[in-house]
Formats: structure tokens, C-alpha cells, sequence
């Protein structure tokens, strides 16, 4: 019994030794809530991270392919290759090494739940519609704090709504050109393009047309 204990013991220490996954060199932070933490994320050719465990659960895709290697703690490597568009989860405790193998990279934006439970509040109250769901959306996850949405816009065509009850991440993914109207305020004309995000408090109205293009996007709404 004794020597289990010690061994148990020695496998967590040896556990807590690992560097979180974030910060890091290759990871921009965008933007940090209560709830979320926002990096912008590449793996450059022939270029490894150090062995590292994520503390929390986390969602996200990717705005460039590209590949990578990927080695977990017992040594065993495998080789992947990821699409634009691509969804991503990892949950907390996932520990591994990973090196960029293409040129140009892999690229994506990385989302971090720091709080292990939705929020627990209602949807906003609002006369306004939603802006999901909407035509050219598609839903791609459906979990207890996140639901995602894979969203085209096309010009012409306007959704329902432009109210984000939770809070919401859009990760753009194709370019375009787009009008944002925020509640109150003017329009504005936005050129998108891969690898931008956009926030959205809880509550939040901005409606979202596309002038020119199809600009796509991953929508993550976190309840």
C-alpha cells in the first residue's frame, strides 16, 4: 500500500511539472473576460511547442490550414492536417507537444472556459430577434456552456435578428466586406478577413450585412 501511495504521489508531482498551455511565444492573447481567455494561435514550420497541459476546456478553429505533429507523454506522434473551418475542443487536462509542419502555417483562434459551468443566467430580455439562429448557419455544437455556429453571409440577404443574448465570439474565416450596424451608433463599412474576431458582451445589438463577397465565420455563443 505504502509504495502505491508513493508512486501516486510521485505521478502528481511529476504531473504539476508541465507548463500550461498558454501563455506562450507562438500565442497572441486578444482578449480576456470572467469567463473566456482569446489567443490567437500559430505553429510555424518545424518549430515545437514544449511538452504542456491545458488547465481549462477550450473551443476554437482555424483561419489557415496547416499541419501538425503532435506527440502526447508516452511518446507516441501522430501527423495531422486541418482545414480551414475546422472545429476545434480540447478539454482540460490534455497534455501533449506540438510542432507546426507546414509553410505556411497552421493558424487559429483558441478559446479558453475558464469557469467549468455555463453562467447559469437567462438569455437577455429583448423586443429585438436573436441573430441565431439565422439563413446561412449552420450549427456545429450544441454543449452545456457553448453553442457554435459555421455562418455565411451573403449580400442581400439579412438575417432575422442582431441581438447576442450570451456572450459570443465571431472568428472570421473567408474575407469580405461587411456593413456593422451597432444599436445606436452608425453604420460602418468593415473589410474581414481570416483570423479576425469580434466580441460581443452579453446583450449586445450589432446587425451584420455583407456588401461584397461571402464572408464565412465560426460563431461561438457561450451560455
Amino acid at each position: 500500500m505504502r509504495t502505491i501511495v508513493c508512486l501516486s504521489l510521485t505521478l502528481a508531482l511529476a504531473a504539476q511539472t508541465y507548463p500550461p498551455a498558454f501563455p506562450r511565444p507562438t500565442a497572441t492573447r486578444l482578449l480576456e473576460t470572467d469567463r473566456l481567455v482569446i489567443w490567437d494561435i500559430v505553429w510555424p514550420n518545424n518549430k515545437a511547442t514544449p511538452m504542456h497541459r491545458h488547465v481549462h476546456d477550450q473551443v476554437g478553429t482555424y483561419y489557415q490550414a496547416g499541419g501538425r505533429a503532435i506527440t502526447t507523454v508516452d511518446g507516441q506522434t501522430r501527423q495531422t492536417t486541418t482545414a480551414v473551418g475546422a472545429l476545434s475542443t480540447t478539454k482540460m487536462g490534455t497534455t501533449h507537444i506540438e510542432a507546426g509542419t507546414t509553410d505556411p502555417p497552421l493558424r487559429a483562434v483558441f478559446i479558453e472556459m475558464k469557469q467549468e459551468k455555463g453562467s447559469g443566467l437567462p438569455e437577455t430580455a429583448s423586443n429585438v430577434p436573436a441573430a441565431f439562429p439565422r439563413e446561412g448557419a449552420k450549427q456545429v455544437l450544441d454543449e452545456d456552456r457553448v453553442t457554435v455556429w459555421d455562418a455565411t453571409w451573403t449580400p442581400g440577404a439579412r438575417g432575422p435578428g442582431s441581438r447576442y443574448p450570451v456572450e459570443t465570439v465571431i472568428v472570421w474565416l473567408e474575407k469580405g466586406t461587411i456593413r456593422v450596424t451597432p444599436e445606436g451608433k452608425p453604420a460602418a463599412t468593415v473589410s474581414v478577413v481570416p483570423g479576425m474576431m469580434k466580441y460581443y458582451a452579453r446583450g449586445s445589438i450589432e446587425a451584420i450585412d455583407a456588401l461584397d463577397g461571402t464572408p464565412r465565420a465560426m460563431v461561438f455563443a457561450f451560455k
